[in-house]
């Protein structure tokens, strides 16, 4: 977690940022000490008092910016970088200064002697919770020390990680997420969350799956951490506590609740957030359950067990997409394991390897090969529906008689009545304002039809008086066409063909 430093050349001081980096100087020149961090508990060999013993040598000559730029070039790095710090304050003023690309945005700090860069950085300023650490990296890494920096403090562990109270309240309040006393967010009774198990302050934090964002939780609270593994201190799990609506001998959910090591590893390095990492630990879980063996039925945070029965019952969708389930269920030993409580998602998933079995539980081979044939984009719940649309036409029509001649009068008729039959209401109203009729007596049966079916309020004002008193009068006999079948379907059509004042012909196939 060390941050990677770039270098982005030199550019003239501006007055308020010389001002800030003078009068930082000028503090450390008083005083040395704020720049170390302060021991959480005794050690026997203390790096810090060796380095600030050198730093008070060095203080000695803190009107001297000639002998200060000279112990600038020789010696410990950080001791170098205190010289060549304070010997801003002796020269007063801060001609240049390099500019260094960190994960936080640009820095820019004042050039002096032959000082490592981050070292300067860290020294310039050193009152910086994140740039500080930049100056103790190595030290913390070659002794296998912890340090914590934070805006009211800066203190180092020897005896391994020991956040302090201070550091830890402040990364819970800055971190991505609104949490209570308690550590919890804002909806502790969820199902599904991440834990970070902070072991030295004794704490979890826990965050639902609705509040995670594309942040990194543990990489946010050790981001002020200096150490070999500034992770160390830190566990993380999924809690997954589905809702159970059954009762099983054995629990398979709590069976399986292991982390993977690769999914852990990726996210403590920092290589995936915190939504990726639980959405992919439900998804490792859920393929676990599925390849179990066992006949299990999960929707979203609800398990039912080997249930099929409650399951779709259950589960969000509509008739159709519940007979297809059902069916499919009721075929063969299956378990559906899915995030999803939606029918449509449920079926999307299983599609590729059982969607011909899931058409042909609704539709005849010739409507399902129809559909598989043609690729019509649709989605698969779509196609579901679509083939019990058609399934549904295909006997209305098997039960109408067939045309090879119709007038336009019965063309029109025929058509509308096929489209009530099989689609519904609606669809009459959408075709009639589709294809508004230009000649009298369609127009006069196109109002006819909406009468009859109930759609006629709010469409006056697209026929005049008469086509309306016209169709009033035919409805009845559009009412009574729509009702009908077979033999009395051909005479009901004649009925409302002669009632609309045509004499075209009808020619019937034999």
């Amino acid at each position: 977690m060390t941050p990677r430093v770039r270098m982005r050349g030199t550019k003239t001081t501006p007055k308020n940022l010389e001002k800030e980096l003078l009068d930082k100087a000028r503090k450390l020149a008083e005083n040395p000490s704020i720049l170390m961090p302060v021991c959480q508990e005794p050690c026997r060999k203390c790096d810090f008092e060796g380095l600030l013993s050198k730093m008070e040598g060095v203080r000695r000559f803190k009107d001297d910016p000639e002998k200060l730029l000279s112990l600038a070039n020789w010696g410990d790095q950080l001791v170098r970088a205190y010289a060549a710090t304070i010997s801003l304050s002796a020269a007063g003023k801060i001609p240049y200064l390099g500019v260094m690309s960190l994960p936080i945005g640009e820095v820019s700090y004042a050039v002096r002697g032959k000082v490592d860069r981050e070292k300067l950085i860290g020294v310039e300023y050193f009152d910086d919770p994140d740039l500080r650490l930049l100056a103790f990296w190595d030290i913390a890494k070659r002794r296998d020390l912890h340090l914590y920096s934070s805006t009211e403090g800066f203190s180092c562990s020897s005896e391994g990680p020991s956040a302090p109270e201070v550091y830890v309240k402040e990364m819970i309040e800055t971190s991505p997420y609104r949490f209570d006393r308690f550590y919890n967010c804002p909806h502790p009774e969820s199902r599904v969350a991440l834990r970070i198990i902070w072991k030295s302050p004794n704490i979890v934090v826990s965050a639902c799956q609705d509040c995670l964002s594309d942040g990194n939780l543990i990489h946010h609270l050790a981001s002020r951490i200096a150490a070999r593994d500034p992770t160390d201190d830190f566990e993380v799990e999924v809690k997954y506590d589905l809702e159970c609506k059954s009762k099983c001998s054995r629990c398979h959910i709590k069976d399986s609740h292991q982390l993977s090591s690769n999914l852990r590893t990726e996210y403590f390095e920092g290589k995936i957030d915190d939504t990726t990492f639980v959405d992919r630990f439900v998804k490792e879980k859920l393929v676990g359950l599925k390849s179990s063996g066992e006949e299990i039925f999960v929707a979203g945070s609800k398990c039912y067990g080997s249930d099929r029965t409650a399951f779709v019952e259950q589960i969000r969708g509509s008739e159709t997409e519940k007979i297809v389930l059902s069916k499919l269920l009721s075929s063969s030993r299956f378990s559906i394991v899915s995030a999803s409580d939606q029918a449509g998602k449920i079926i999307s998933d299983l599609w590729e390897e059982h969607g011909e079995e899931m058409l042909s539980a609704i539709a005849s081979p010739p409507v399902v090969s129809s559909l598989l044939r043609e690729n019509s984009g649709l989605s698969p719940s779509q196609l579901i529906q679509e083939a019990r649309r058609l399934e549904a036409a295909r006997g209305i029509h098997s039960s109408l008689p067939e045309y090879t001649g119709l007038g336009e009068v019965g063309r029109f008729a025929d058509r509308l009545a096929r489209l009530y039959k099989t689609e519904g209401r609606s669809s009459v109203a959408r075709l009639i304002d589709k294809e508004r009729q230009r000649e009298h007596r369609l127009r006069a049966v196109s109002y006819g039809f909406l009468v009859a079916v109930g759609e006629s309020e709010g469409k006056s004002w697209q026929f005049t008086k008469e086509e309306m008193d016209f169709g009033s009068y035919l409805s009845t006999f559009v009412s009574k066409f729509l009702q009908s079948e077979g033999e009395e379907y051909h005479e009901s059509l004649q009925l409302l063909i002669q009632a609309s004042g045509s004499i075209e012909r009808i020619d019937r196939k034999e």
